[in-house]
């Protein structure tokens, strides 16, 4: 197998892995950026401090919105989240405490920020875990390809243009030799 088939066979192989990372990726964004059918956006924002901003920040609003905290959602769901949210810090509830209450009520997606714990670190290393894979399988691929360019020059594989001269290339190089010296 000729190297340029081989070059040409590791970029289609990575242009194919491309293009099913892609395809896998692209229906979640997509998705993520409808907004909920009929839902009316015409409410203000209501935050009266730097505390319930803060605390808003880490709540997702539930309603459908495409995953918008309570501190930036002005549907009518999110006014009426921001005030079961104010009568816990009312009772004196910390932030942590408020967030476990949500997620017991809403369940683990509704944190703006998921926890860093069990399932969820995953959620921080697998992008790493992925340009790291991808940045070897580039490393490897190049190694790959100039391991074969060395060993191929070594063993004095012809030169391809030098392998291609015959009886023409000679003769026509005569001839423009005798043009140039007229």
């Amino acid at each position: 197998m000729t190297s340029s088939a081989v070059s040409r066979r590791v970029f289609l192989r990575s242009l194919a892995i491309t293009a099913a990372v892609a395809t896998v990726a692209a229906p979640g964004a997509a998705l993520a950026q409808q907004l909920g059918e009929g839902m009316d956006r015409t409410g203000t924002l209501d935050i009266r401090n730097d505390d319930e901003r803060r605390v808003f920040g880490d709540l997702q609003c539930t309603c459908g919105c495409p995953r918008e905290s309570i501190a930036t959602c002005t549907c009518g769901f999110a006014a009426g989240f921001r005030s079961e949210v104010r009568a816990m810090m009312q009772r004196g509830m910390t932030e942590e405490e408020i967030k476990a209450e949500w997620v017991r009520r809403h369940g683990p997606e509704a944190l703006t920020v998921p926890t860093n714990s069990g399932f969820n670190r995953l959620v921080y290393i697998a992008p790493l875990v992925l340009i790291a894979g991808f940045a070897a399988f580039a490393i490897r691929v190049l190694r790959r390809l100039r391991e074969r360019e060395t060993v191929r020059s070594a063993a004095g594989a012809p030169d391809v243009a030098a392998a291609k001269r015959d009886e023409y290339d000679d003769k026509l190089d005569e001839e423009l030799k005798q043009l140039d010296d007229e």
